[in-house]
């Protein structure tokens, strides 16, 4: 009970007026010194129905391609949907369908198989269970379907990693519940639903070392758990 005031009192502070309100501000340095395109080049094979999620304030939502036929964007932060809404709506004259929908990743409201393509950037630091997300993912993926992400990671070197641990209790809050430190890759070529097939290690443009690790890939749907063994991502 007492956690769960601390976390009212949390969002309606610090995650009201300052995380969400300042959002975009605050990573605009880095989309213009080059994250931006990074988004652009993650999207580049998006197709179908397509459903992005935790999608914030809606940074990738220019770069979808003309090969998306729908879209349908998840956000479960109250304080970015009213931001999320906003964009939306000066989108609403595209010639592309566009929803969206308060739902956390770990608990998606679509059927099996509902989507060609699913899209998350930067949101397996941020969610309370990695596996559990990822479970929807594959669950809400077409049997031919595609997960395309870009997620910032633990760092490759082990100093910078260590340097990591010892921030993250600070940057946890900061962050509003982001885990700079998680071993995202690991998770990812485990994960035994999926067949990761690209992998790019990368950086987040203008960004201090314990956070500029970063990751732009695409998976598919495993046919089977077992397959997954005979198909190890060689990235």
């Amino acid at each position: 009970m007492v956690l769960n005031l601390i976390k009212k009192a949390y969002d309606a502070t610090w995650g009201r007026y300052v995380f969400a309100g300042m959002y975009d501000r605050f990573l605009d340095k880095f989309e213009k010194a080059g994250l931006s395109e990074k988004r652009r080049e993650m999207l580049i094979p998006a197709r179908g129905r397509t459903i992005e999620l935790g999608t914030g304030t809606g940074l990738c939502l220019p770069y979808y391609p003309d090969a998306v036929s729908e879209l349908v964007l998840t956000e479960p932060y109250p304080h970015m949907v009213v931001k999320l809404q906003e964009k939306v709506q000066a989108l609403s004259a595209h010639k592309r369908r566009t929803q969206l929908v308060v739902a956390p990743a770990e608990q998606l409201p679509f059927e099996d198989g509902s989507f060609d393509t699913v899209v998350a950037s930067m949101i397996l630091c941020t969610v309370r269970d990695p596996q559990n997300a990822l479970k929807e993912i594959t669950r809400v993926l077409k049997p031919d379907g595609q997960y395309l992400f870009l997620e910032h990671v633990r760092n490759p070197d082990p100093k910078i990693a260590r340097m990591q641990d010892l921030i993250q209790p600070g940057w946890y809050l900061f962050g509003n519940e982001c885990h700079c430190n998680r071993p995202t890759v690991e998770t990812l070529k485990k994960y035994p639903s999926l067949v990761v097939e690209d992998l790019k290690y990368d950086k987040i443009p203008a960004a201090r070392k314990f956070i500029e690790a970063m990751i732009i890939g695409r998976a598919r749907k495993a046919p089977n758990p077992a397959a997954t063994a005979d198909a190890a991502c060689t990235c």
